[in-house]
């Protein structure tokens, strides 16, 4: 199993779109994929929260956390067509994308 994780900063103003492209179009298109386990938008706490608990700040404001049976599977999907149809939405509303991929060494309640 592997993870995909997405870190997705909006072009100013495009919160709001940059959450729908992803929550209308691109997660419920990978949820549909042969291999896909589960995926969760995350967003980080408030700054204030973060430094008061002496956390580190997240890379992005958002990310997308999928979990895969296999790294093969997860570029299948890549690989469709349908793959750039819905993620070019995501692509449209941020300002910056960047992702990295995890092995899972075990997992538990999956």
């Amino acid at each position: 199993m592997i993870t995909l994780h997405v870190y997705l900063n909006p072009k100013p103003g495009k919160d709001g779109e940059l959450v729908s492209a992803t929550l209308e179009r691109w997660l419920p298109a990978m949820a549909d994929q042969p291999g896909f386990i589960s995926c969760a938008l995350v967003r980080p706490l408030p700054e204030s929260e973060l430094s008061a608990m002496n956390a580190g700040s997240p890379p992005a404001s958002f990310e997308v956390v999928a979990l895969w049976r296999s790294e093969q599977e997860r570029k299948d999907w890549v690989a469709r067509p349908i793959h750039d149809e819905v993620f070019s939405s995501v692509i449209d509303a941020a300002e910056s994308v960047s992702w990295t991929v995890q092995s899972v060494e075990r997992a538990w309640g999956v």
